[in-house]
């Protein structure tokens, strides 16, 4: 049990870089907002795709929905359109002001609660990357109470939420692999060829299928096939962990661009390095801003 505790609240990992993983996390999911920000109305109102009626068939009665909310609005002789934009500018907002370093754990709430109620809200539209937004915003929550609490008991919470995205991946990964084991497309080569069929662009598709041997499709299905399921084990490794981390992030540069799943990809590529090797994450990122500002003077002076 004390190997157990040490394990989770006691390992190298410092929370010196919390902040900038809980900005990490709100400018995802700020790229999936603005991503889908056109088409709101269409997803989410009652005047889209999905009506009242058919939403009474798909939704449970329990869940907390944003026609819930807009009916709030409305007993205030607020219009429909109207709160209807306003629920969706204050999640927005409470994005904003959490990279401002603002209330930030309120903050939290606030955007855990309302991305909840957009899943309720489309149920039969959701995805892998609704979800995993979902498990980084409980994350982010974790991140956001270094100001309560002691510099030595946050290292210990930021230890845990460390630990916690890597047990979570972990379950992602091995149940993946062990659905995709009880098939049979999967050991044929099946499930990649059907993956481009589906997606791909076809005439881009169309040229490169040709050269494209089935042993191929066979072979990247069993890779990934095992690779999901060893995840656990390979993961926690040293010799193997950094090749397993590239593996998966090879694995989902594929799914961006041969079935289109961007924002998935990119949730699960930021998941991964950030559970893993958040140091080097947190380099990365202070690199990438560094050389954006000494461009962005050496414009300026131009």
């Amino acid at each position: 049990m004390k190997q157990v505790t040490k394990f989770i609240l006691e390992s190298n990992y410092k929370a010196k870089n919390a902040i900038l993983f809980s900005n990490i996390i709100a400018g995802l999911v700020l790229i999936n907002i603005f991503s889908i920000l056109p088409d709101i109305f269409s997803l989410y109102s009652k005047y889209g795709f999905f009506s009242i009626e058919f939403n009474k068939h798909i939704i449970p009665k329990h869940l907390f929905i944003i026609d819930d909310l807009c009916n709030l609005f409305l007993s205030l002789g607020i219009k429909y359109e109207f709160a209807f934009i306003t629920i969706f500018l204050i999640y927005i907002l409470s994005l904003i002001l959490i990279l401002f370093n603002y209330a930030r754990l309120f903050f939290a709430f606030v955007i855990v609660f309302l991305h909840t109620v957009f899943i309720n809200s489309a149920e039969f539209i959701c995805y892998g990357a609704d979800y995993m937004i979902s498990f980084l915003l409980y994350i982010n929550i974790f991140l956001s109470i270094g100001n309560y609490v002691s510099y030595e008991n946050f290292n210990k919470i930021y230890s845990f939420t460390i630990r916690l995205m890597q047990i979570q991946l972990c379950v992602i990964y091995f149940f993946g692999g062990f659905g995709k084991s009880l098939g049979f497309d999967f050991y044929t080569g099946d499930a990649i060829w059907l993956s481009l069929n589906d997606y791909m662009n076809e005439n881009i598709l169309n040229d490169i299928s040709k050269y494209i041997p089935k042993y191929v499709y066979q072979f990247f299905s069993i890779h990934i096939l095992l690779i999901e399921l060893f995840y656990p084990i390979l993961v926690y490794f040293k010799k193997t962990r950094k090749w397993v981390i590239i593996d998966v992030l090879i694995l989902h540069v594929g799914i961006s661009i041969m079935m289109g799943l961007h924002t998935f990809s990119l949730v699960m590529i930021i998941f991964n390095i950030m559970a893993f090797y958040p140091e080097r994450l947190a380099k990365i990122y202070k690199l990438v801003i560094d050389k954006l500002i000494m461009f962005l003077n050496n414009k300026k002076i131009s």
